[in-house]
C-alpha cells in the first residue's frame, strides 16, 4: 500500500489536520490563560490575537488587501453569517472560558467531544448531511460519556455547573461549525475578520464598563500568542475544510482535538482525576473512533463553489 506523503494529501486533509492540532493544545493553554484573567480579558487579548493572524494569513497566501466590494448573498447566507459571527464570535468562548474557571483542563478537553454531538446533529437535522445508525450510536456513547464526567449528585441539576458550561460551549461550537461549513459567498479570512471584530469589540467595551484588571504582560504575551495561532489560522484551516468537507466529516476528523487536549493537559497539570473521568474516557474515545471512521468511509465530497474566488 503506497504511502501519502505530504504534498499529495487533499488540502481540507491538510486543512483540517492542522485546525485539529491547534485546537487541541489550545485547551491546556485556555485554562492557564483563564485562571490568570477575567474571561473578557481572555476573549478581547484573543480577538487581537486571532485578527492578527488572519491578517498575516491574507498576506502570506498572496492576498495584498481584502476586497471592498461586498458580494452578492442569498438572505440565507446572511443569516448564516450572522449566526457564526453572534456565536462563535462571542457566546461560544464566553461560556468556553467561564465553565473553564472551575472545570479542569483535562475533563473540560474531554467534554468538548459534545461539539462532535451537536456538530453532526445539527449538520444531519438541519442540513440534511449524511449520517447513519452508527454514527447516531456513536454519539449516544459520547453524549453518555459527557454525563457520566459531568455528573455531580449534589448539584440541583445532577450535573456541574462547569460541565454544563463546557457541554453548553460544545453545542454553540456545533452551531458555529454548521453556519461556517454553508458560507460561500465569504472568504474565510474576511469571515474570520467579522467574527474577531464582532467579539472582541464587545469583550473589550464590558471589560472597560466593568473595570476588570490586566494581567502580567507574560499572561498577554501567550494570550496573543493563543489567539494569533489557534484562532486565527487554525480557524482559516478550518473554514476551509468545513466548505471542502462538509460539516459532519470535517467534524469527524476535528473529534481528536478534545483528546490531543486531554493529552497535552495530563502532561501540563497535575490535578487530581476521579474515577468519572477513567470510566468516560473509553466510551468518548469509542465514539470518536466509530465517528472517523463512518464519515472517513464515505468520502470527501466535491469542494463547494466559491463565489467571491478568494475562499481557497
Amino acid at each position: 500500500m503506497a504511502s501519502l506523503s505530504l504534498p499529495t494529501l487533499p488540502k481540507p486533509l491538510l486543512a483540517i489536520t492542522g485546525a485539529t492540532l491547534l485546537f487541541g493544545t489550545a485547551t491546556p493553554l485556555l485554562k492557564i490563560l483563564v485562571d490568570g484573567m477575567a474571561p473578557l480579558v481572555l476573549i478581547a487579548l484573543l480577538a487581537l490575537g486571532s485578527g492578527a493572524g488572519v491578517l498575516c494569513w491574507r498576506m502570506v497566501s498572496g492576498g495584498s488587501r481584502f476586497t471592498t466590494r461586498q458580494p452578492r448573498t442569498s438572505r440565507r447566507e446572511l443569516y448564516l453569517l450572522m449566526g457564526t459571527v453572534i456565536v462563535g464570535g462571542f457566546i461560544a468562548p464566553v461560556t468556553q472560558c467561564f465553565a473553564l474557571t472551575v472545570t479542569p483542563a483535562a475533563t473540560a478537553a474531554l467534554l468538548l467531544n459534545f461539539e462532535i454531538v451537536s456538530t453532526v446533529l445539527l449538520a444531519f437535522w438541519v442540513f440534511h448531511e449524511p449520517a447513519d445508525k452508527r454514527i447516531g450510536f456513536a454519539l449516544i456513547l459520547i453524549f453518555a460519556g459527557s454525563i457520566l464526567l459531568g455528573w455531580n449528585g449534589e448539584s440541583v441539576l445532577g450535573i456541574s455547573l462547569g460541565a454544563l458550561g463546557i457541554i453548553l460551549s460544545g453545542f454553540f461550537w456545533g452551531v458555529d461549525n454548521n453556519c461556517m461549513a454553508h458560507i460561500t459567498a465569504y472568504s474565510p479570512e474576511l469571515i474570520g475578520l467579522y467574527k474577531v471584530i464582532f467579539g472582541g469589540s464587545i469583550a473589550a467595551v464590558l471589560v472597560i464598563v466593568l473595570g476588570e484588571p490586566l494581567p502580567g504582560a507574560d499572561l498577554i504575551v501567550l494570550a496573543l500568542f493563543t489567539g494569533f495561532f489557534s484562532f486565527g489560522f487554525g480557524l482559516i484551516l478550518f473554514i476551509v475544510a468545513l466548505r471542502d468537507m462538509g460539516a459532519a466529516r470535517a467534524g469527524a476528523i476535528y473529534a481528536a482535538a478534545p483528546f490531543i487536549g486531554c493529552i497535552a493537559s495530563l502532561f501540563i497539570f497535575s490535578d487530581t482525576l476521579g474515577s468519572q473521568f477513567w470510566l468516560a474516557l473509553p466510551l468518548f474515545a469509542a465514539g470518536a473512533l466509530i465517528v472517523i471512521r463512518e464519515q472517513w468511509n464515505l468520502g470527501c465530497p466535491a469542494a463547494v463553489n466559491d463565489t467571491t474566488g478568494n475562499g481557497r
